[in-house]
Protein backbone atom coordinates (compact mmCIF):
# COMPACT_ATOMS: atom_id res chain seq x y z
CA UNK A 1 0.00 0.00 0.00
CA UNK A 2 2.28 2.47 1.04
CA UNK A 3 4.19 1.77 -2.22
CA UNK A 4 1.31 2.28 -4.16
CA UNK A 5 0.92 5.77 -3.01
CA UNK A 6 4.20 6.84 -3.66
CA UNK A 7 4.25 5.81 -6.62
CA UNK A 8 0.98 7.64 -7.15
CA UNK A 9 2.18 10.74 -5.62
CA UNK A 10 5.57 10.85 -7.34
CA UNK A 11 3.62 10.07 -10.79
CA UNK A 12 1.97 13.32 -10.24
CA UNK A 13 4.72 15.43 -9.31
CA UNK A 14 6.73 14.22 -12.40
CA UNK A 15 3.25 15.17 -14.66
CA UNK A 16 3.11 18.58 -13.10
CA UNK A 17 6.87 19.22 -13.69
CA UNK A 18 6.86 17.68 -16.90
CA UNK A 19 4.37 19.67 -18.25
CA UNK A 20 6.79 20.99 -20.99
CA UNK A 21 9.40 19.93 -23.28
CA UNK A 22 12.83 20.69 -23.24
CA UNK A 23 13.96 24.15 -24.41
CA UNK A 24 17.80 23.46 -25.23
CA UNK A 25 19.73 26.06 -26.43
CA UNK A 26 23.60 26.39 -27.66
CA UNK A 27 25.71 25.84 -24.75
CA UNK A 28 29.51 25.29 -24.17
CA UNK A 29 30.48 21.41 -25.13
CA UNK A 30 32.05 19.64 -22.70
CA UNK A 31 35.15 20.05 -23.74
CA UNK A 32 35.20 24.00 -23.38
CA UNK A 33 36.78 24.49 -20.10
CA UNK A 34 34.31 26.26 -17.78
CA UNK A 35 37.20 26.81 -15.42
CA UNK A 36 37.98 30.72 -14.86
CA UNK A 37 41.79 31.09 -16.71
CA UNK A 38 43.43 34.25 -18.05
CA UNK A 39 42.13 32.77 -21.50
CA UNK A 40 38.64 32.22 -20.49
CA UNK A 41 36.68 34.73 -19.84
CA UNK A 42 33.81 34.55 -16.65
CA UNK A 43 30.83 33.09 -17.60
CA UNK A 44 27.72 32.88 -15.23
CA UNK A 45 25.89 29.71 -16.31
CA UNK A 46 26.88 26.61 -18.32
CA UNK A 47 24.17 24.24 -19.12
CA UNK A 48 24.45 20.56 -20.15
CA UNK A 49 21.85 18.39 -21.53
CA UNK A 50 22.04 15.79 -24.16
CA UNK A 51 22.00 17.60 -27.05
CA UNK A 52 25.41 19.68 -26.39
CA UNK A 53 27.61 16.75 -23.94
CA UNK A 54 27.72 13.45 -22.78
CA UNK A 55 24.65 13.36 -20.68
CA UNK A 56 22.52 10.15 -21.39
CA UNK A 57 19.59 12.16 -19.85
CA UNK A 58 18.45 15.37 -19.51
CA UNK A 59 16.64 14.24 -15.34
CA UNK A 60 19.37 14.89 -12.43
CA UNK A 61 17.87 13.05 -9.67
CA UNK A 62 21.25 13.78 -7.47
CA UNK A 63 24.64 15.48 -7.34
CA UNK A 64 27.70 14.79 -5.36
CA UNK A 65 30.52 16.65 -5.24
CA UNK A 66 34.03 15.63 -3.59
CA UNK A 67 36.87 17.09 -2.17
CA UNK A 68 38.86 17.17 -5.40
CA UNK A 69 36.05 18.58 -7.20
CA UNK A 70 35.19 15.70 -9.27
CA UNK A 71 31.18 15.78 -9.76
CA UNK A 72 29.04 13.13 -9.91
CA UNK A 73 25.44 13.45 -11.52
CA UNK A 74 22.79 10.77 -10.98
CA UNK A 75 20.26 10.85 -13.90
CA UNK A 76 17.12 8.22 -15.25
CA UNK A 77 19.33 6.81 -17.11
CA UNK A 78 22.89 6.36 -15.64
CA UNK A 79 25.70 8.03 -13.67
CA UNK A 80 27.91 10.56 -15.00
CA UNK A 81 31.76 11.64 -13.62
CA UNK A 82 32.78 14.73 -14.63
CA UNK A 83 36.51 15.21 -14.33
CA UNK A 84 37.10 18.74 -15.39
CA UNK A 85 35.70 18.71 -18.21
CA UNK A 86 35.86 15.04 -18.97
CA UNK A 87 32.32 13.50 -18.79
CA UNK A 88 32.23 9.23 -17.98
CA UNK A 89 28.79 7.29 -18.15
CA UNK A 90 28.20 4.43 -16.25
CA UNK A 91 25.37 2.52 -17.08
CA UNK A 92 24.27 -1.11 -16.47
CA UNK A 93 26.24 -2.28 -19.93
CA UNK A 94 29.06 -1.09 -18.98
CA UNK A 95 29.35 -1.68 -15.32
CA UNK A 96 27.79 -3.74 -12.09
CA UNK A 97 25.58 -0.57 -11.23
CA UNK A 98 21.72 -2.73 -9.98
CA UNK A 99 19.84 0.13 -12.38
CA UNK A 100 20.51 2.98 -14.85
CA UNK A 101 17.89 4.82 -12.84
CA UNK A 102 19.88 7.02 -10.31
CA UNK A 103 18.08 7.97 -7.13
CA UNK A 104 20.70 9.30 -4.00
CA UNK A 105 24.73 9.84 -4.27
CA UNK A 106 26.65 10.68 -1.80
CA UNK A 107 31.02 10.73 -1.07
CA UNK A 108 33.09 9.82 0.63
CA UNK A 109 36.92 12.15 2.12
CA UNK A 110 38.74 9.44 -0.09
CA UNK A 111 36.12 9.58 -3.07
CA UNK A 112 34.57 6.69 -2.33
CA UNK A 113 31.03 7.10 -3.97
CA UNK A 114 27.29 5.72 -2.90
CA UNK A 115 25.13 5.36 -5.65
CA UNK A 116 21.26 4.79 -5.00
CA UNK A 117 19.39 3.30 -7.56
CA UNK A 118 15.28 1.95 -7.76
CA UNK A 119 16.69 -1.48 -7.43
CA UNK A 120 19.81 -1.56 -4.92
CA UNK A 121 23.10 0.15 -3.73
CA UNK A 122 26.47 0.49 -5.36
CA UNK A 123 29.44 1.39 -3.97
CA UNK A 124 32.47 2.66 -6.17
CA UNK A 125 36.39 2.96 -5.47
CA UNK A 126 39.34 3.10 -6.79
CA UNK A 127 39.39 -0.80 -6.27
CA UNK A 128 36.34 -1.09 -7.73
CA UNK A 129 32.43 -1.94 -7.63
CA UNK A 130 30.20 -3.57 -4.52
CA UNK A 131 26.57 -3.78 -5.54
CA UNK A 132 24.10 -4.32 -2.37
CA UNK A 133 20.72 -5.50 -2.38
CA UNK A 134 18.29 -7.19 0.01
CA UNK A 135 19.13 -10.92 -1.23
CA UNK A 136 23.26 -10.22 0.17
CA UNK A 137 23.11 -7.67 2.64
CA UNK A 138 21.35 -6.18 5.95
CA UNK A 139 19.29 -3.79 3.33
CA UNK A 140 16.34 -3.34 4.13
CA UNK A 141 14.96 -2.67 0.47
CA UNK A 142 16.19 -2.34 -3.11
CA UNK A 143 14.69 1.22 -3.92
CA UNK A 144 16.97 3.90 -2.19
CA UNK A 145 14.89 7.19 -1.92
CA UNK A 146 18.46 9.30 -0.04
CA UNK A 147 21.49 9.17 1.17
CA UNK A 148 24.02 10.85 3.58
CA UNK A 149 27.38 10.14 4.36
CA UNK A 150 28.80 11.29 7.78
CA UNK A 151 32.61 12.12 7.39
CA UNK A 152 33.48 12.38 10.85
CA UNK A 153 32.51 9.36 12.44
CA UNK A 154 33.21 7.36 8.89
CA UNK A 155 29.53 6.62 8.43
CA UNK A 156 27.09 6.34 5.92
CA UNK A 157 23.14 6.38 6.09
CA UNK A 158 20.67 5.52 3.83
CA UNK A 159 17.50 5.49 2.96
CA UNK A 160 15.24 3.18 1.69
CA UNK A 161 10.87 2.58 1.50
CA UNK A 162 11.35 -0.07 4.22
CA UNK A 163 13.32 1.84 6.69
CA UNK A 164 16.88 3.21 6.81
CA UNK A 165 20.61 1.24 7.54
CA UNK A 166 23.77 2.23 8.93
CA UNK A 167 26.86 1.32 7.21
CA UNK A 168 29.83 2.21 9.30
CA UNK A 169 33.75 1.89 8.42
CA UNK A 170 32.19 0.87 5.05
CA UNK A 171 31.24 -2.44 6.03
CA UNK A 172 29.15 -2.68 9.40
CA UNK A 173 25.61 -2.70 8.73
CA UNK A 174 22.59 -1.90 11.03
CA UNK A 175 19.45 -2.04 9.93
CA UNK A 176 16.34 0.25 11.95
CA UNK A 177 12.64 -0.80 9.78
CA UNK A 178 10.87 1.32 12.88
CA UNK A 179 9.99 3.94 10.53
CA UNK A 180 8.68 1.28 7.50
CA UNK A 181 5.06 3.21 7.69
CA UNK A 182 6.91 6.41 6.75
CA UNK A 183 8.60 7.29 3.58
CA UNK A 184 12.36 8.63 4.18
CA UNK A 185 12.43 11.82 2.06
CA UNK A 186 15.79 13.22 3.27
CA UNK A 187 18.80 12.60 5.81
CA UNK A 188 21.39 14.56 6.75
CA UNK A 189 24.31 13.97 10.36
CA UNK A 190 25.54 16.98 12.11
CA UNK A 191 28.52 16.89 14.45
CA UNK A 192 27.64 15.29 17.39
CA UNK A 193 26.98 12.35 15.04
CA UNK A 194 23.20 12.37 15.55
CA UNK A 195 20.96 11.52 12.32
CA UNK A 196 18.27 13.98 11.00
CA UNK A 197 15.69 12.15 8.64
CA UNK A 198 12.63 13.75 6.97
CA UNK A 199 10.07 11.19 6.59
CA UNK A 200 6.34 11.47 5.24
CA UNK A 201 3.51 9.10 6.00
CA UNK A 202 1.37 8.30 2.45
CA UNK A 203 -1.68 7.39 4.72
CA UNK A 204 -2.01 9.82 7.13
CA UNK A 205 -0.43 12.25 5.16
CA UNK A 206 1.89 13.77 8.13
CA UNK A 207 4.96 14.90 7.69
CA UNK A 208 7.60 14.34 10.58
CA UNK A 209 11.43 15.69 11.39
CA UNK A 210 13.38 13.26 13.22
CA UNK A 211 16.32 13.32 15.47
CA UNK A 212 18.02 9.80 15.82
CA UNK A 213 21.24 9.38 17.97
CA UNK A 214 22.05 6.69 20.67
CA UNK A 215 19.54 4.21 18.95
CA UNK A 216 16.30 6.57 20.51
CA UNK A 217 14.44 9.31 18.87
CA UNK A 218 13.02 12.73 19.21
CA UNK A 219 10.11 13.49 16.87
CA UNK A 220 8.76 17.28 15.17
CA UNK A 221 5.32 16.11 14.00
CA UNK A 222 4.62 18.98 11.15
CA UNK A 223 1.15 18.50 11.06
CA UNK A 224 1.02 19.56 14.70
CA UNK A 225 2.95 22.66 14.37
CA UNK A 226 1.07 24.05 11.78
CA UNK A 227 2.66 22.30 8.77
CA UNK A 228 -0.54 20.12 7.58
CA UNK A 229 0.01 17.81 4.69
CA UNK A 230 3.61 18.70 4.18
CA UNK A 231 6.68 17.34 2.89
CA UNK A 232 10.05 17.48 4.70
CA UNK A 233 11.93 17.48 1.02
CA UNK A 234 15.50 18.23 2.44
CA UNK A 235 17.94 18.77 5.17
CA UNK A 236 21.05 20.49 5.75
CA UNK A 237 22.51 21.78 8.67
CA UNK A 238 23.70 25.65 8.70
CA UNK A 239 26.63 26.83 10.01
CA UNK A 240 26.33 27.47 13.87
CA UNK A 241 24.65 23.19 13.03
CA UNK A 242 21.10 23.77 13.43
CA UNK A 243 19.53 21.59 11.10
CA UNK A 244 17.10 23.63 7.99
CA UNK A 245 14.82 21.34 6.03
CA UNK A 246 13.06 22.28 3.42
CA UNK A 247 8.77 22.06 3.90
CA UNK A 248 6.47 21.79 0.41
CA UNK A 249 2.59 21.07 0.47
CA UNK A 250 0.01 22.14 -0.92
CA UNK A 251 -0.40 25.14 1.51
CA UNK A 252 3.54 25.14 2.48
CA UNK A 253 6.05 26.23 1.09
CA UNK A 254 8.78 27.28 3.68
CA UNK A 255 12.70 26.73 4.91
CA UNK A 256 12.44 26.67 8.59
CA UNK A 257 15.48 26.47 11.23
CA UNK A 258 15.18 23.93 13.99
CA UNK A 259 15.69 25.05 17.37
CA UNK A 260 14.98 22.21 20.04
CA UNK A 261 11.57 21.21 19.39
CA UNK A 262 10.56 25.01 18.07
CA UNK A 263 10.68 26.03 14.23
CA UNK A 264 11.70 28.97 12.89
CA UNK A 265 10.97 30.23 9.57
CA UNK A 266 13.68 31.65 7.41
CA UNK A 267 12.72 34.56 5.08
CA UNK A 268 10.98 33.18 2.38
CA UNK A 269 11.74 35.20 -1.54
CA UNK A 270 8.16 36.07 -2.44
CA UNK A 271 7.82 34.65 -5.47
CA UNK A 272 10.15 31.03 -4.50
CA UNK A 273 8.12 28.22 -4.75
CA UNK A 274 8.16 24.57 -5.43
CA UNK A 275 11.01 23.98 -2.88
CA UNK A 276 12.97 21.13 -3.58
CA UNK A 277 16.70 21.26 -2.30
CA UNK A 278 18.64 23.07 0.04
CA UNK A 279 22.63 24.05 0.39
CA UNK A 280 24.04 26.43 2.87
CA UNK A 281 27.08 28.65 1.83
CA UNK A 282 28.19 30.70 4.51
CA UNK A 283 26.04 32.68 5.73
CA UNK A 284 24.07 32.35 2.77
CA UNK A 285 21.01 29.37 2.13
CA UNK A 286 20.40 28.71 -1.34
CA UNK A 287 16.87 26.61 -1.94
CA UNK A 288 16.22 25.59 -5.71
CA UNK A 289 12.42 24.94 -6.59
CA UNK A 290 10.77 26.39 -9.78
CA UNK A 291 13.41 28.46 -9.54
CA UNK A 292 17.01 29.14 -7.45
CA UNK A 293 16.60 31.57 -4.69
CA UNK A 294 18.38 32.84 -1.91
CA UNK A 295 16.55 32.84 1.20
CA UNK A 296 16.89 35.43 4.20
CA UNK A 297 15.63 38.53 2.14
CA UNK A 298 11.95 38.27 0.86
CA UNK A 299 12.54 40.74 -1.72
CA UNK A 300 15.37 38.45 -3.02
CA UNK A 301 15.04 37.73 -7.04
CA UNK A 302 14.35 34.76 -8.76
CA UNK A 303 17.40 32.87 -10.35
CA UNK A 304 16.68 31.27 -13.44
CA UNK A 305 18.28 28.64 -15.56
CA UNK A 306 18.74 29.91 -19.38
CA UNK A 307 16.92 28.14 -21.48
CA UNK A 308 14.34 25.55 -19.66
CA UNK A 309 12.06 26.06 -16.87
CA UNK A 310 12.28 23.26 -15.33
CA UNK A 311 12.27 22.31 -11.92
CA UNK A 312 15.51 22.11 -9.70
CA UNK A 313 15.72 19.11 -7.81
CA UNK A 314 19.26 18.69 -6.65
CA UNK A 315 22.16 21.05 -5.99
CA UNK A 316 25.85 20.75 -4.76
CA UNK A 317 28.28 23.05 -4.85
CA UNK A 318 32.33 22.92 -5.73
CA UNK A 319 35.69 24.52 -4.41
CA UNK A 320 34.86 27.69 -6.38
CA UNK A 321 31.35 28.14 -5.02
CA UNK A 322 29.51 27.12 -8.74
CA UNK A 323 26.25 26.13 -7.73
CA UNK A 324 25.54 22.59 -9.55
CA UNK A 325 21.91 22.19 -10.13
CA UNK A 326 19.97 18.98 -11.32
CA UNK A 327 16.70 19.29 -13.36
CA UNK A 328 13.58 17.09 -13.90
CA UNK A 329 13.89 17.75 -17.87
CA UNK A 330 16.32 20.40 -18.31
CA UNK A 331 19.90 18.98 -17.67
CA UNK A 332 22.37 20.22 -15.63
CA UNK A 333 23.43 23.79 -15.35
CA UNK A 334 26.28 25.30 -13.10
CA UNK A 335 25.65 28.72 -11.97
CA UNK A 336 28.71 30.72 -11.03
CA UNK A 337 27.31 34.28 -8.79
CA UNK A 338 30.68 35.37 -8.06
CA UNK A 339 31.56 38.24 -10.23
CA UNK A 340 34.03 38.23 -12.62
CA UNK A 341 37.65 39.24 -11.85
CA UNK A 342 38.90 42.78 -12.95
CA UNK A 343 40.69 43.32 -15.89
Amino acid sequence: MKRALYLILTIAVLVTQACKKDNNTKNPLPGDAIDETPNEPYREWVVYNTTNSLLPNNQVNALAIDKNDIKWAGTANGLVRITGTKFTVFNTDNSPLPSNYITALAVEADGTVWVGTDAGLARYKQSGWSVYKTTNSKLLDNTITCLTHDALNGTTWVGTYGGFNQISKGTNWESFSELEDDMIYALATDNTGALWLGTFNPIGFKGRILKFKDNAYTTIRLHDLGYTSTHPYALTMDKNNKPLAVLTGTAVKAVVRINGNSLEEVDRPETAFGLKVILVEGDKIWVGGKTLNLFGDKQSPNINIPGTDANIQAIAIDSKGRKWLGTIYGGLAVYNDHPAPAL
